[in-house]
């Protein structure tokens, strides 16, 4: 059996494989060569995100409380959420670690500080990302809140 190594075609292999990587001749190191570290740190990012997104969501607090019950700084969270290339400090890492109860090596690896290099870990942190985009819609805090602030915002130019 003569084998393609086409990107695609692979990829679809080892999506019928029941997503389990079987290397024969480094096929999951050429599958892995199409994403690029930078790309792979953006993935994983996201998901991080979208994880304290969620998690803040589901204890039902603001980013403000969500910082002083990790024991973080307000304005670290900020820049987590809305900064593209910022590291959060390990200590970050670890105080968001116990408050999520996540192993805090796992939450470095999200945060794209250190690269584990798991297929099946990356698969995850991108189906995540991707699956627990917000659909519902603002509640009538979130719209006062919103409204409240673009307000403030249109007012500055004036």
């Amino acid at each position: 059996m003569r084998m393609s190594r086409d990107r695609s075609w692979l990829l679809k292999r080892a999506e019928q494989e029941d997503r389990h990587f079987i290397s024969v001749g480094g096929l999951v190191s050429r599958i892995a060569a199409g994403t690029s570290g930078g790309e792979r740190t953006r993935l994983m990012r996201a998901a991080f995100l979208r994880l304290l997104q969620l998690a803040r969501r589901d204890k039902r607090l603001t980013t403000e409380q969500f910082a002083e019950k990790a024991d973080i700084d307000v304005a670290e969270l900020i820049l987590i959420d809305n900064t593209p290339n910022y590291s959060p400090t390990p200590r970050t890492i670890y105080k968001l670690s116990s408050l999520l109860k996540v192993p805090s090596k796992t939450l470095m690896a999200l945060a794209g500080m250190v690269d584990l290099k798991d297929a099946q870990f990356e698969e995850a942190a991108v189906k995540f990302a991707a699956s627990s985009e917000p659909m519902d819609k603002l509640t009538s805090d979130e719209q006062k809140t919103l409204q409240g602030y673009i307000k403030f915002l249109s007012e500055r130019e004036k």
